[in-house]
């Protein structure tokens, strides 16, 4: 589902183009990586420079790659000038002038934020170097071409050779999205090394960027409770000479503390309650502009909403955790985009734009007591709406853009899961059979849900590790049968099997101890791959085609 929301967009009846603030609104909320400058307080001042340049064509959007300042600037490369100076007459407007100053407004608070607590691991270590920017995930076509670099050729020469690889294992697929071929089209007659085929390819296009779903916690500070004969040290308050203060509680991470407050005015003695930063200032808001406070909880409300914006405690919780099997630790969201590819679309799953699939997966054990790595869900949601809106409208143009690996999603996933398990160094790799997702969605897609999970992924598995001579085969892991243990905020939930609470711990180690009495867990047989050392090392050494096995 194509969706424009009006809060991140601005459109006009008398112009196909538009404004965008959504990536912008991504990278701020939703840890988005975006190809934007740096916020800061003086950046933030000129929201032009993070509004996007869209073009609208009934529910599909695409990003133009231009900004507000390069239209504002004279820049409009690509756009018929008559539709820039009807674009640049509506954001006049006053209704577009208050857009741009709320998307200034959250801008600048952005720009206040010290730091980010409590971010996950990456999924895999940064790699600039890479044209699809994941470490271990390579592109056939550029190898190859990398390999007869120093080659001289005409360029309807290199056309003819580069067309003959696909019977040598290149896809078509990865030929259509790296616009090698058009930029050859343009040098035709002239005579190129391999060096040269490779500058116009477009495959920064299709870097991808894969993230945890975080969320800002539920609360950000911890308060202790500061006991009378603890000594007290700490930066004076700087409160009036009227005022008398004395610690009740105190955050022991980030120094803030609540104070309870003492004065005598007309009226007599008057007491409050106060937060005050670790620098002794206290915190003031819109309703308390003094700082002071009638009560301890509305103080502590103050200072967690001062925490959430300077220096927020982010969750890797996710959305869809009620949607998983019970137990296992580190349970992650991945959500594997493309920001820089040109059409978008949002799915009715997550936010994010252009989420080419997504992973819902967390670590247990195996009947080994060894770690595997297990995937609770795999799934495209743009692969597969586009892939029915180009059956409903086979002779027409889509009305939802159609994503690279738009068939291979599945092939792609597993490599990156691969990768990821390798990287964690777990012992194995393993997903849900097609069984657990039916119970789990109550029949709903059935055929299509056994077809994925019980066929699709165990042939793609084989088919990536044959260099290795593995197959996919079978996993043992333990699941609990009689109690619960669910991820929070902070930690985990242990619950008994009537779904009473037992306690919440840091760790899972921490949560083992609030097991009930009676306490039990099965094995549960998996579809996966185990990962021994020498097949881990080749793994992390060779990494895999982006798409198909390469070209041999």
């Amino acid at each position: 589902m194509i969706v424009i929301d009006e809060r991140l967009a601005v459109r006009f009846k008398d112009s196909v183009l538009g404004l965008s603030g959504r990536r912008a609104w991504e990278h701020i909320y939703l840890r988005q990586i975006n190809p934007f400058r740096p916020i800061t307080p003086t950046s933030s001042l000129k929201p032009q420079n993070y509004v996007d340049i869209i073009t609208v064509c009934g529910p599909v959007i695409t990003i133009t790659g231009l900004t507000l300042a390069d239209l504002l600037t004279g820049k409009h490369q690509g756009l018929r000038l008559a539709q820039v100076n009807q674009l640049l007459r509506n954001v006049k407007k006053a209704r577009v002038q208050r857009w741009l100053y709320k998307v200034q407004e959250i801008l600048l608070q952005f720009s206040k934020q010290r730091s980010v607590r409590n971010i996950p691991a990456p999924f895999l270590p940064k790699d600039n170097t890479d044209p699809l920017g994941v470490q271990g995930l390579q592109c056939a076509l550029l190898t190859w071409l990398n390999a007869h670099r120093s080659e001289k050729a005409d360029a309807k020469h290199w056309i003819q050779r580069i067309r003959n690889l696909n019977k040598r294992g290149l896809s078509a697929e990865e030929l259509k999205f790296s616009g090698i071929e058009e930029g050859l089209d343009e040098q035709i007659g002239k005579s190129i090394d391999g060096a040269a085929v490779i500058k116009p390819s477009a495959y920064n296009k299709l870097q991808l960027r894969i993230l945890p779903m975080v969320h800002k916690a539920g609360s950000h500070l911890a308060f202790l409770k500061v006991l009378s004969e603890t000594t007290i040290k700490r930066i004076k308050p700087k409160l009036k000479s009227d005022l008398q203060s004395s610690p009740q509680w105190r955050d022991p991470v980030l120094g803030y503390w609540i104070d309870v407050i003492d004065w005598n005015d007309l009226l007599g003695h008057q007491r409050g309650w106060m937060a005050l930063t670790h620098r002794g200032q206290p915190i003031t808001s819109h309703d308390q502009p003094l700082g002071l406070c009638d009560t301890e909880e509305m103080a502590w409300d103050l200072a967690d909403d001062h925490a959430k914006q300077l220096i927020p405690k982010m969750t890797a919780r996710g959305l869809w955790s009620h949607l998983r099997l019970t137990g296992g630790e580190q349970y992650r969201e991945w959500l594997v985009t493309l920001p820089h590819y040109g059409s978008s679309y949002i799915s009715d799953h997550f936010d994010h734009h252009n989420i080419l699939l997504h992973v819902r997966c967390d670590i247990r054990e195996d009947a080994n007591s060894e770690r595997v790595l297990v995937l609770q869900e795999v799934q495209s949601d743009w692969a597969q709406n586009a892939r029915r809106a180009l059956k409903v409208n086979s002779d027409l143009p889509g009305t939802i853009p159609t994503p690279p690996w738009l068939k291979d999603w599945p092939a792609l996933a597993l490599k990156l899961m691969l990768l990821h398990a390798a990287h964690l160094n777990v012992s194995g790799l393993a997903w849900t059979p097609g069984s657990i997702q039916v119970k789990r969605w109550k029949g709903l897609g059935k055929k299509g849900l056994i077809n994925l999970y019980d066929r699709t992924l165990p042939t793609e598995l084989t088919r990536i590790l044959r260099p290795y001579k593995k197959e996919c085969e079978s996993i043992d892991v333990y699941l609990p049968v009689n109690f619960y243990v669910d991820p929070t905020d902070t930690g985990y939930i242990v619950m008994d099997e009537d779904g009473n609470d037992l306690g919440t711990a840091a760790t899972s180690t921490e949560a083992q101890n609030l097991f009930p009495d009676g306490a039990h867990e099965l094995l549960t047989t998996m579809h996966g791959i185990k990962l021994d050392e020498p097949l881990r090392q080749n793994i992390l050494s060779k990494g895999f085609y982006a798409w198909g096995a390469g070209i041999h």
